[in-house]
């Protein structure tokens, strides 16, 4: 069930040599779009200072040759996100925040720089490409439950009679997850509806065009405004630099987000109320949604969050969106996913290689991960919660 948190987990556990499967309910890799882009952020996936020289998956190493070493930097700097720059190569923050009135930048008069030491943005679909290289994983798996057998093992059971043994299950199957599902039989506790509405499109633009959203942040940039935001990124660039692929997201007050008129409106309505909504912005942020057409309005969503709690005794746990699902605000989703993942991998590595206890090692992992991610998922909700004053 691999998104990036299950994906990292596969190659902890690959870079350790311990035996393990990967099961994914898609036909395979492209099977469906795998969204638009992801900052990683080397603050939130970074080891714990008294554990750097203990790990061996941190975000400068994971997976040794693969992902962060020196020359799949290069290979990241030079792909179609082209976003990883050195500070001396461009006057733009690789980020920004901006007064959608004045267009006066609240980063820099806070004193605030999103430079490129702090993060790498990448496209979520190649950084996905990456991460599953030399992976074995079984396409077409759809999970349907789990049974722990009394010898302590956990059987896993999929569509078609197929099942699967092992010491441990890790859920890695995102905010519907049915491990949880499992794990609670069947009534786990409620997901938190964020009172938010959600409006999305991506826009194919000239270079002219890019190169003016460029000079606003080169990666991407937040435009605050009474009562909605307007999210702006980049989501690749043409191979000649022709031309650029953005995305834009407008986050607005919604006490029934699940219900709302959006949900049922055509993609002509959607984009004339977001038009609308940013008439008084100034032009140079209103540009993208401008030359939006509505073929391409994405389909509006829920947002969803949960704050964490230790999972029940045994060998089965949750990482990422299965256990913490947090609003997009604060980019904070897939780095929790993410160093879930690289924690839980060492644990288990410690506990296999000191032949301890695996749930016990489960359990040491959720004791790390639930006050962090509870922090994640309440910031990224008041984030949320701000554009209703």
């Amino acid at each position: 069930m691999p998104g990036l948190g299950g994906l990292t987990l596969a190659q902890s556990l690959r870079s350790q040599g311990i035996d393990f499967e990967i099961f994914e309910r898609d036909e395979g890799p492209q099977a469906r779009v795998q969204g638009w882009a992801v900052a990683l952020q080397w603050s939130a996936l970074s080891s714990p200072t008294k554990k750097k020289k203990t790990y061996p998956l941190t975000v400068t190493s994971l997976g040794s040759s693969l992902i962060f070493a020196r020359s799949c930097r290069r290979k990241l700097r030079h792909s179609n996100q082209r976003v990883f720059l050195p500070d001396n190569q461009s006057r733009t923050a690789q980020a920004n925040m901006y007064d959608a009135y004045t267009g006066k930048s609240i980063m820099a008069e806070r004193g605030i720089a999103f430079t490129a030491g702090a993060f790498i943005r990448v496209n979520r679909a190649k950084f996905r490409k990456l991460l599953l290289t030399d992976l074995p994983v079984k396409w077409n798996h759809k999970f349907l439950h789990y049974e722990i057998m009394d010898t302590g093992d956990v059987r896993a059971f999929f569509e078609g009679g197929i099942t699967s043994t092992g010491s441990v299950l890790v859920g890695a199957d995102g905010l519907r997850s049915r491990v949880r599902n499992t794990m609670y039989q069947s009534n786990p506790p409620a997901l938190n509806i964020v009172p938010t509405g959600i409006i999305v499109g991506e826009v194919t633009l000239n270079r002219e065009q890019w190169e003016r959203q460029a000079k606003l942040a080169r990666s991407f940039h937040v435009c605050i405004a009474k009562g909605f935001l307007l999210f702006t990124g980049l989501k690749a660039y043409s191979d000649d630099l022709s031309e650029g692929n953005f995305y834009w997201l407008y986050f607005f007050p919604e006490q029934k987000p699940a219900t709302s008129w959006i949900k049922t409106a055509s993609k002509e309505e959607l984009l004339a109320f977001t038009k609308e909504a940013i008439k008084d912005i100034r032009p140079e942020f209103r540009e993208i949604v401008e030359l939006q057409t509505p073929e391409r309005m994405g389909q509006p969503f829920v947002m969803y969050d949960h704050v964490p709690e230790m999972c029940p005794a045994g060998p089965v746990t949750l990482i990422g969106d299965a256990i913490h699902p947090m609003t997009p605000l604060r980019g904070e989703g897939a780095n929790n996913a993410m160093r879930d993942s690289i924690e839980l991998g060492w644990k288990l590595g410690e506990a296999m290689r000191a032949g301890s206890s695996l749930p016990h090692a489960l359990r040491a992992y959720e004791a790390d991960m639930v006050p962090r991610a509870t922090t994640s998922v309440i910031g990224s909700r008041e984030a949320a919660l701000l554009l209703e004053r």
